[in-house]
């Protein structure tokens, strides 16, 4: 089913939390009913309050959000931009505000397709706001944004489609381990022993969150010579309309490393000129734990991440090293990829810090019933890394301990972290209709029931942000 692309936009609403709370200080149509303006101002503004960045005063810039929300009671999907307005007399000396864009739920992937161009279009009018306009000058940003907004949508020259259709490359020499490296984030291990040299293109569909959120097909790009001239020579089918890619390099070939070098700078080079410019995840794969602390090794990972920025120039590049005897490492790069096409990936860190704060949680990691790991939240990088090695091993114990009856509650808590005063709590809680799992690093005098109290308020607004995360 196709959507046109004519009167896309339904609504409009400027939300400020000022002294009575959140408010609907301007909105578009004046035809939209004062529930649903309460509606979309309470609930934009709740996922904004308690951030210790507005409450402590660390400056308004600290706050620039973008997020997708679901009004399913209004059967909107609204776009919501999240910021900070100076206001010497505002606790904090600033205001919380929020712009929210809203569209059919059944248009939602204009926000998805567009995300780009939008994101610039909102931000202008919320600068326009906190250069300290009068209020009396807010309608008017607003009827700017809406007419802006307007003639964008006006000039699409193709209709989008009802469901996000998500493309993935996976690109690279032959024998880097691009298939090895999906199959082992699946632990489909006794496959990988089979798998042959990918001959052209491999398709796959990947279901991450729901199929009814979205479409995520991976295209895996056989390596082999005679496969890369296609790849350039028809780059508007293999490269275009990338929203994710990820270039495998094998880090024990040495004799190679130029040419991998040379492909990468070959499809950047080419993405340019699609004016395409997506996320990119570098895997130095086959960092195996057996090898991984040799001189020739360390020597290779130094100099592929002097290289690779030089050759990126102004794409976004996260380097990691990755094995298959290491599923901690793939799973991570994975998410973290994937966690790129999230616009709510700073909503969801944002919603982990205030858990932390209230419970007073040293780091916390958000896993998915798939082992992908969909936010985290740390005061130190230390404990950042440890639970992304950990954090598998924590669902797998889960998993078993709950398969053979030997858990009388719902989490594992393990004592005597660190220096005796920390612990490990790794708990299932249910979103909407979904396992999601937490691990957490708290102090001991934490009592379970702070962490208990506080989980419902959390879980009602992760629904929101895992039903648009992809």
């Amino acid at each position: 089913m196709k959507i046109n692309n004519e009167n896309i936009i339904q609504a409009l609403v400027l939300s400020i939390f000022d002294n009575d709370g959140p408010n609907p200080i301007s909105f578009w149509p004046e035809s939209l009913e004062q529930m649903a303006q309460m509606n979309i101002a309470i609930k934009t503004i709740s996922l904004l309050m308690g951030d210790s960045t507005y409450q402590d005063s660390f400056g308004v810039e600290g706050i620039n959000y973008f997020g997708i929300i679901p009004f399913p009671d209004l059967n909107l999907n609204g776009m919501t931009y999240f910021f900070l307005i100076a206001d010497p007399n505002a606790r904090g000396n600033a205001k919380a505000a929020t712009i929210t864009v809203l569209v059919d739920e059944n248009n939602k992937s204009f926000f998805y397709e567009n995300m780009k161009y939008l994101r610039v279009i909102i931000d202008r009018a919320a600068t326009r706001i906190q250069e300290g306009v009068e209020r009396e000058k807010y309608n008017e940003i607003l009827v700017d944004l809406k007419e802006e907004l307007f003639n964008f949508a006006s000039e699409l020259k193709d209709p989008f489609s009802t469901k996000r259709t998500i493309k993935i490359i996976f690109a690279g020499l032959d024998k880097a381990g691009k298939s090895s490296f999906l199959l082992g984030v699946k632990k489909k291990y006794s496959e990988i022993i089979k798998t042959l040299p990918t001959k052209g293109v491999n398709r796959s569909k990947e279901d991450i969150i729901s199929e009814d959120l979205s479409k995520i097909i991976v295209w895996d790009l056989g390596g082999q010579k005679r496969y890369l001239e296609r790849y350039f020579n028809q780059s508007k089918i293999y490269l275009y309309n990338v929203d994710l890619l990820f270039f495998f390099i094998d880090i024990q070939d040495t004799k190679r490393s130029n040419e991998a070098l040379s492909l990468l700078r070959r499809i950047i080079m080419t993405l340019r000129e699609l004016d395409e410019f997506p996320p990119i995840v570098v895997c130095l794969n086959k960092y195996d734990p057996d090898i991984k602390e040799t001189e020739e090794i360390n020597k290779n990972v130094e100099y592929f991440t002097e290289k690779i920025p030089q050759i990126a120039n102004n794409y976004f590049v996260k380097i990691f090293k990755t094995s298959i005897f290491a599923h901690w490492s793939l799973i991570s790069a994975y998410s973290y990829g994937l966690s790129q096409l999230s616009p709510n990936r700073e909503l969801f860190k944002h919603q982990l810090r205030g858990f932390a704060q209230k419970t007073n949680t040293d780091a916390l990691l958000l896993l998915n019933e798939n082992g992908i790991i969909l936010s985290n939240f740390s005061t130190d990088a230390v404990s950042e890394k440890v639970f992304e090695i950990s954090a598998p091993h924590f669902q797998t114990l889960y998993k078993t301990f709950k398969e053979f009856k030997l858990l009388k509650e719902d989490f594992i808590i393990s004592s005597g972290i660190t220096d005796d005063s920390k612990n490990l709590i790794f708990k299932r809680i249910k979103v909407d209709k979904y396992n999601l799992y937490l691990l957490l690093l708290i102090n001991d005098q934490v009592k379970i029931q702070t962490i208990e109290n506080n989980l419902p308020s959390l879980s009602s607004n992760l629904v929101d942000l895992i039903n648009t995360y992809i």
